[in-house]
């Protein structure tokens, strides 16, 4: 699919305006005046989601329509079937108009009733009004019945949308007031689970002193997002924050990036070099991924943590230095202890505060939050109004088991958001591009009818829903744009009966 087709997509087709499709398609099938989609309020009021034709009123936009009252229809919700209303009923019984409130509609007219449902669960219902008498024939009503089924999926897709919504408001409530209560420095590590409150509540703790802290979590969790908010809480907040990544790290290097050399302590020495132990005199040293430090390195860095002092590749001159140590890590250090690849006196030394950040998947609804802020962030930074993203895919959001963390989160927004070209986020802008291949190639792989076969397939399914009849305006041949004799040529060539 290409990218002018994903953003055509995402803008016609949303949960609201397949729905105004289909009202569109039925309105050239039925002469109505007035269509209105409902859906349940409560278990005994109906309020209109749509409505279309001449008759709209400004008035029907807020209309509850009560059940109590409306016995009737009441009980074709419980039916379940298609109902057109006879304008004389043999038993007397009096329909009260469907809209009598807002809408003076003559005597006799015609009113026909379509329950929306999916499998077994009633979501509301469709009316189709016309102020003439006998409007609605019984093939009107069997194509209305047919067309409804689409009306049901799109009213399931608005109130899924609309449930996603007001669950969205009630997250950013919560964080919002969680936001008051905590200090800048935490506003943007986004969440609002207990997982990660808890983390966030050990941070805060740490920061006024200078104890060590180690911080645990997976790739992407915000190790180092936590390590700087740490430093910023603290007294040394104005003094340098300095991170070295100890993954990739040989002994030599590492040694010369910690502590500094001397001018030709080994080749290419040509100049003295301060290490991140001076650079981060009186501030905070971020040791990231400490778990890959080099084993003949530890107990160097064991010494400079301990005494607080350490010589430059190549020195004799001791140097002195106050740093506050942050470290993180990956890995199970307590097993790298056990297995010789860590030094334990060097592991108790460091793990003084451990603080755990918890992976992506065991944030209960953080994700929502997260996607709602980095929307917003990208949209801001390119001047756009803000992303919005349909309810299939915040489904896929929270599904997801984000083995990467917030980081591919953030990474798969950004790719998203030029995906889409607008305003919507879909779910197919969200799926890496292995997965849209390999579901193109199995589709296509599962798809096994000949073009003759796919024809016959579709005009069996329109005979089905004009009962058999090929000519007339509401027949097989009007709803396939052919001439009646050019369908019953097809169907012969093709062996349809």
């Amino acid at each position: 699919m290409n990218q002018s087709l994903d953003s055509a997509l995402s803008i016609i087709l949303n949960p609201e305006r397949t729905m105004e499709i289909v009202l569109e398609a039925i309105e050239e099938l039925v002469d109505y005046e007035l269509a209105v989609v409902l859906s349940y309020d409560d278990d005994k009021n109906l309020k209109v989601r749509r409505a279309r034709g001449p008759l709209v009123s400004n008035r029907l936009k807020d209309f509850v329509l009560s059940l109590d009252k409306h016995t009737n229809i009441k009980e074709i919700l419980s039916k379940g079937q298609v109902y057109l209303f006879d304008d004389d009923p043999e038993d007397g019984d009096v329909h009260i108009d469907t809209y009598d409130e807002i809408i003076d509609m003559p005597a006799g007219h015609s009113c026909l009733v379509a329950p929306l449902k999916i499998e077994d669960t009633t979501l509301g219902m469709l009316t189709l009004d016309h102020r003439e008498c006998d409007m609605f024939t019984p093939q009107i009503v069997k194509t209305t019945a047919t067309l409804s089924r689409l009306i049901s999926l799109a009213l399931a897709q608005s109130l899924a949308a609309d449930s996603l919504r007001v669950e969205k408001e009630a997250l950013l409530l919560e964080r919002n007031n969680l936001l008051s209560e905590m200090p800048n420095e935490l506003k943007n590590m986004i969440g609002s689970s207990k997982s990660w409150l808890r983390a966030l509540e050990k941070i805060k703790l740490a920061a006024p002193s200078d104890i060590t802290v180690m911080i645990n979590g997976e790739t992407g969790t915000g190790k180092e997002k936590a390590a700087r908010a740490i430093h910023s809480l603290s007294h040394r907040s104005n003094r340098p924050f300095v991170a070295l990544n100890c993954t990739t790290l040989t002994a030599s290097l590492a040694e010369s990036e910690l502590f500094g050399h001397e001018k030709g302590a080994f080749t290419g020495a040509v100049s003295q070099r301060k290490g991140r132990f001076e650079i981060a005199n009186t501030g905070t040293l971020f040791l990231d991924e400490i778990g890959d430090m080099p084993l003949e390195v530890q107990p160097k860095l064991l010494r400079a943590l301990q005494e607080g002092t350490f010589e430059r590749v190549g020195g004799e001159k001791q140097i002195q230095a106050d740093v506050r140590i942050v470290c993180a890590t990956n890995k199970d250090l307590e097993k790298a202890v056990k297995d010789g690849e860590f030094r334990e006196d060097l592991y108790y030394r460091l793990n003084v505060f451990p603080v755990v950040l918890p992976p992506l998947r065991e944030r209960e609804n953080d994700v929502l939050l997260l996607a709602d802020f980095f929307l917003g962030e990208i949209a801001r930074k390119r001047g756009l109004d803000k992303f919005k993203i349909t309810s299939e895919a915040a489904a896929y959001l929270r599904e997801n088991p984000w083995k990467g963390n917030v980081r591919e989160l953030q990474n798969t927004l950004e790719r998203a958001t030029v995906l889409s070209g607008n305003s919507y986020i879909e779910l197919v802008h969200l799926l890496p591009p292995e997965r849209k291949n390999s579901s193109k190639k199995s589709g296509i792989a599962n798809h096994t009818e000949t073009l003759d076969e796919t024809i016959a397939n579709h005009i069996k399914k329109v005979l089905e829903v004009t009962d058999g009849k090929i000519y007339g305006e509401d027949g097989a041949a009007k709803l396939l744009g052919l001439k009646p004799t050019t369908l019953q040529s097809k169907m012969k060539k093709l062996g349809i009966k």
